[in-house]
């Protein structure tokens, strides 16, 4: 009865602790935490909630300390039944999507505590192993402990209040030493009752009260950072969302009295078995927010969260009732002393397999430094700031020496075969960077089929040495077989075990980019970003073999439904049809002598368009005015502070990114080098240059280039020399007005009838205060938090303005050119600077940049002042086709298309909330937005068009290419 009656208070106390975290979660979810800050009462009450519920989780180690209970208890079943709970529970919260709970805060905590994992982890195994630390704890008398205790806890107390300095290696409540001194606290406390007696039960429970209501103010002034500025005020942050850190002296003196005052009420040593596990389980029940916050959002569904809440209620009380029943009669127990031998036996003989693994460790160590060029430091920071990434390149080669193990039962055999090849391996991504700047990825596959070329690259004297190396550990290898081999010998069961672990380890990889994926998700976890704009940067942050990885997983685009050879013939006679109907009303049958001139101005933006922000005069006043009187308007950029080979890629093919694979995120590392054709509109042209007054090593541009058909690539890794590179004042980047000057130097010495492309540098991140003398424009409300931010958006303000200046200059001397030329200008992304502005919120405005198209007089008379469109917004896709109709030529049946699209599809990009990215695989998705500035859904007759489209787009570049020939591309609709 008795025991019945104790068993019965413990699950009371658990469903307490349920529902309080139910409501606390609850509150968490529906953001009234945030909401509720006019309405004084609830907020309080909320927040005291959550605090307390932080105290719980501090007072769970100090419980399990304090329970002294000796009976007979199966604690192994029990902590191994918690362990498979947690395991569930965790993962499913691991893998669950965090929602967007506000647009200020895209992906918040939503553990009502922070390190919930943890302290899940260690307390389980304080229960497991209480008794022997007690005894252990037991060692000193009470009254020796009470004063070590006491003092420790007065400096841990003192520290903090002055300096918060981690004296005692606590590392802010994740280390054993912090949950081992919680322990020791709730040990002497159970058994020092009668210096507890010292005071009544009444006051304990009144400063119990007093310092959780104490606690929660002091948690709220730690969370609430406010940020001040002369120029925006103050700041106040969205912490209410955040999960509260139980490393706080205040916390930890409630729950040593709330300790003392259940140990005073009950005026006797703790028996209640059930309460540490009761305890454990409630850190379990923490880490479920994530999972159902999604069901609760955007308004709280009251009756679904009280279902949810009656059903967790219910399960805690069963799993209560189940791992009690399981404690008490199951007998099993596990024989430390067999475990030890056992696990020495293993260790004996399995020797070679972990030896094998130091190899590839310490070779992937290597292949780190060789990338880094020698650099310690690089090793030492890849060592101590990414060894997961280590970690994983290791797992990936380790892999095939299981599958070769699996194969053929003889490890050093198979280790041997595999420390070959990872050198080999190691040693081909070295000489392919040295020839191209590239590591290898997939598609470098094809070229195994030709040895001869390739080893035909490398100097014989290499090849010798290579051969006797390889030699020496195949004789190495064949003698360890011979002599030790025996003691490591996989079973059957165990051989394809490992070959089914490893080869689904091999194959995880083809979901590497696919956003809503395990795999995806573990790899960005571990700080993987491909760099698919810089193959060689991603090799040397993630290592030759995971930046492999990251490209397997890399799809052009889906099939559009309907595509054959027989849609894609009817497909160009339609276009071909429409073509010859435009042509009705243009002039010329070729672009002749007429020059066209494409400007990507880098991170060109209006800011007086930003949201909320104020700038001091106007500092792009002659584009302004040159807007007015050309084919002139926004551009809705696929990017955010980078992008710019996506906005370059579309404008000079037409292609939109957005109907691409989410897996393709860079089509000019990821798709152009590895086509056998491609077609831009400088094919059109006798004659192309490109310009780009920086490295052409970013997005693989000299590739792209030659692939594009370009003449001559002006840039500064050893292509045609610039012959303009001044730069402004202090500022690192060449500027603009040196980039218009090439652009007219190449305009007046090539043949006449040329393309030029020409990509700017001068307003490239960073933004420097320093760069420039004087700033003269200034700014002020929203778009910045810190002085510094605003100081940075001040710089490249100036920095725009000169480009203003340049513009101007260069326009009047493109006046003077007898040269027919047209100019399509445009800002690529605006600048990674803005803060505070949700995409959520601000998406399409963040995502708008400027754009003209301007004919200088010769080309005005040539064209009888053709203009098509005037203030409206487009993407980078319709520039190939503006151009061509302000410049009154004729079109292909692939540019009618293109005409029809810029006429009738609104501007199409990625989506604009943020989840696109320029480096990594997205979640995918496509944007479409009107004139003025609203996301709309296409009509019927727009999805067929767009349907065209696709179908065009897919049959060039991924397709059966059956339209990849002059007759569609280039020659006139008739």
């Amino acid at each position: 009865m008795f025991s019945s009656l104790k068993q019965k208070r413990g699950q009371q106390l658990g469903t307490l602790f349920v529902v309080l975290t139910i409501i606390c979660f609850l509150g968490t979810a529906s953001q009234l935490l945030t909401h509720l800050q006019e309405a004084t009462w609830p907020f309080i009450l909320w927040w005291i909630l959550k605090t307390f519920v932080s105290t719980v989780v501090l007072w769970i180690p100090i419980a399990i300390g304090a329970n002294q209970q000796q009976r007979q208890f199966n604690r192994q079943i029990v902590v191994l039944t918690l362990w498979i709970i947690g395991i569930i529970t965790f993962t499913w919260a691991k893998f669950t999507t965090q929602p967007v709970t506000t647009t200020a805060q895209p992906s918040p905590e939503l553990y009502v505590v922070q390190q919930v994992f943890i302290t899940w982890l260690v307390c389980s195994g304080l229960y497991l192993f209480a008794h022997p630390l007690q005894k252990l704890c037991h060692r000193w008398s009470t009254i020796t402990r009470r004063h070590w205790l006491i003092s420790f806890s007065f400096i841990f107390f003192l520290i903090n209040l002055i300096s918060g300095y981690d004296a005692f290696g606590f590392h802010r409540g994740t280390s054993l030493i912090w949950f081992s001194y919680l322990f020791a606290l709730g040990d002497w406390l159970a058994s020092d009752q009668r210096w507890l007696k010292n005071w009544s039960n009444r006051r304990y429970a009144g400063l119990t009260i007093i310092s959780l209501l104490f606690s929660s103010l002091i948690t709220w002034l730690n969370m609430n950072h406010v940020d001040y500025s002369p120029h925006s005020d103050l700041t106040p942050n969205t912490h209410y969302l955040l999960g509260i850190n139980p490393y706080q002296p205040f916390l930890l003196l409630t729950c040593l009295l709330m300790t003392a005052w259940f140990l005073r009420e009950r005026n006797k040593k703790p028996k209640e078995h059930l309460l540490p596990i009761t305890g454990i389980l409630l850190l379990n029940l923490l880490g479920l927010p994530m999972i159902f916050t999604p069901l609760l959002l955007p308004h709280v569904n009251w009756q679904l969260s009280l279902l949810i809440g009656v059903i967790i209620a219910a399960a805690f009380a069963g799993i209560l009732t189940l791992i009690n029943f399981l404690g008490n009669k199951i007998t099993w127990q596990l024989n430390y002393r067999n475990l030890f031998n056992r696990l020495k036996q293993i260790c004996q003989n399995f020797w070679p397999v972990l030896l094998t693994f130091l190899i590839l460790w310490l070779i992937t160590l290597g292949s780190f430094a060789i990338l880094w060029g020698g650099k310690f430091t690089m090793v030492q920071w890849m060592l101590t700031e990414r060894p997961k990434i280590i970690t994983v390149n290791v797992l990936i080669i380790f892999a095939i020496t299981l599958i070769l193990m699996a194969i053929t039962n003889r490890w050093w055999v198979s280790s041997g075969i595999t420390i070959l090849f990872y050198l080999g391996w190691l040693g081909a991504s070295i000489l392919k960077i040295a020839a191209r700047n590239e590591p290898i990825i997939p598609t470098d596959i094809s070229t195994l089929t030709a040895p001869s070329e390739m080893l035909g690259m490398v100097n014989k004297w290499v090849i010798i040495f290579t051969l006797i190396g390889a030699i020496i550990i195949i004789a190495i290898c064949w003698q360890l077989e011979k002599h030790v081999g025996k003691s490591c010998r996989f079973n059957p069961i165990v051989r394809i075990a490992i070959a089914v672990l490893s080869c689904a380890y091999l194959f995880s990889f083809s979901f590497a980019n696919h956003s809503n994926s395990i795999v995806y998700k573990q790899l960005q976890n571990i700080d993987d970003t491909p760099y698919f704009y810089s193959q060689l940067r991603g090799a040397k942050m993630n290592g030759t073999l995971l930046q492999f990885a990251n490209n397997i997983d890399v799809h052009v685009m889906n099939k559009p439904k309907g595509y054959s050879a027989a849609t894609m013939k009817d497909l160009a006679k339609r276009y071909s049809k429409l073509g010859a109907k435009i042509n009705q009303n243009r002039t010329h049958n070729s672009v002749g002598k007429q020059n066209l001139v494409f400007v990507l101005s880098e991170s060109y933006s209006d800011p007086s368009r930003v949201p909320g922000m104020k700038v001091s005069g106007n500092p792009i006043a002659y584009l302004h005015q040159l807007k007015k009187h050309s084919t002139s308007g926004l551009m809705l950029s696929s990017g955010y502070g980078g992008g710019t080979a996506n906005m370059e890629y579309q404008a000079l093919t037409g292609l939109s990114i957005a109907n691409f694979s989410p897996t393709l995120p860079t089509p000019y590392s990821q798709l152009v080098p590895y086509q056998k054709r491609t077609f831009t509109i400088n094919n059109l042209f006798n004659y192309s240059i490109g310009i780009h007054p920086f490295s052409a090593n970013l997005y693989s541009r000299k590739t792209v280039y030659k692939k594009f058909g370009f003449n001559k690539f002006y840039h500064f890794d050893g292509g045609d020399k610039i012959t303009y590179t001044q730069k402004i004042q202090r500022s690192p980047r060449v500027s603009d007005d040196s980039a218009y000057k090439e652009v007219t130097l190449n305009l007046k010495r090539q043949p006449h009838g040329k393309f030029v492309q020409l990509a700017t540098m001068q307003n490239h991140m960073p933004y420097e205060p320093t760069y420039y003398a004087k700033n003269n424009y200034h700014v002020s409300g929203k778009g910045f938090k810190t002085a510094d931010q605003k100081a940075q958006i001040e710089t490249y303000i100036q920095g725009i303005h000169y480009t203003d200046q340049a513009l101007k200059k260069w326009i009047n001397q493109l006046d003077k050119l007898k040269q027919p030329t047209t100019v399509v200008w445009y800002g690529d992304h605006l600048p990674g600077i803005y803060h505070g502005l949700p995409m959520g919120k601000y998406g399409t405005q963040l995502h708008e940049t400027d754009y003209f198209i301007y004919s200088n007089a010769a080309a005005r008379k040539t064209n009888q002042n053709r203009l098509t469109w005037q203030h409206r917004l487009v993407g980078p896709n319709n520039f190939a086709a503006m151009a061509l109709a302000q410049m009154d030529v004729k079109v292909s049946p692939y540019y009618a298309l293109l005409t029809k699209v810029a006429e009738d599809i609104p501007a199409t990009s990625l989506p604009t909330n943020g989840t696109a990215k320029n480096n990594s695989a997205h979640q995918g998705g496509t944007d479409f937005v009107n004139a003025r500035g609203k996301h709309v859904k296409l009509t019927p007759q727009q999805k067929k068009l767009f349907h065209d489209y696709q179908l065009v787009q897919y049959d060039l570049t991924a397709g059966h290419h059956y339209l990849l020939k002059d007759s569609f591309l280039k020659q006139i609709a008739k």
